[in-house]
């Protein structure tokens, strides 16, 4: 099911937000409460989709978020479309990666743990990783004081701190901010087995 919303009117427009990967993304995931890796741990691998939108505008989420995409035994390509850069993670000289990340800009976080059904990262910790405000009030430098911000998990709307949104397999998180887009993602198509 996909949520057709009509556009209303508004003020200015709002300035699309630069949020690029993070240059201290080993320092980041600490802070998000992840002990970073030299290599990738699939025992416990799920995925989700993330979209964010400013005034119906899609931003993107970057490659490498997550991912020390510098050290040694991370390999940089173009994505298939060669628009973007794909990072992949052998075995680094040194943690360079955390277990929450994303390998090329398609929006799709990857967790990937050594422990089995490893408890769910959050959608905080992502944006904490990533060096972008969320919480209860901001998505980076929006606030609900002066735009519009909803949140949607599988094409629902959906109250509280987005922060705290566990990321279980297969969800489609889309923050919208100020004007929403023609359509609302309610769902991303998974690769299978993924």
């Amino acid at each position: 099911m996909t949520i057709l919303l009509l556009p209303a009117c508004s003020a200015a427009p709002l300035k699309q937000p630069v949020w690029s990967a993070p240059t201290d993304p080993m320092a980041l995931a600490a802070k998000a409460g992840f002990v970073p890796t030299d290599r990738e741990f699939l025992v416990t691998h799920t995925h989700v989709h993330l979209d964010v939108y400013v005034d119906g505008t899609e931003v993107p989420i970057p490659a490498g978020i997550g991912i020390d995409t510098t050290s040694k035994g991370v390999t940089e390509s173009p994505t298939p479309d060669g628009t973007g850069k794909d990072y992949q993670v052998q075995v680094c000289d040194k943690p360079c990666l955390s277990e929450l990340h994303t390998h090329d800009p398609d929006g799709i976080l990857h967790s990937e743990s050594k422990v089995p059904d490893n408890k769910p990262a959050k959608l905080g910790q992502f944006f904490t990783e990533w060096g972008v405000r969320l919480d209860g009030s901001c998505v980076g430098e929006f606030c609900s004081s002066n735009t519009s911000i909803a949140v949607y998990v599988d094409g629902k709307q959906v109250n509280g701190n987005p922060a705290d949104i566990e990321l279980k397999p297969h969800l489609e998180i889309a923050i919208i901010i100020g004007k929403a887009p023609v359509l609302i993602p309610d769902h991303w198509d998974f690769l299978p087995g993924t």
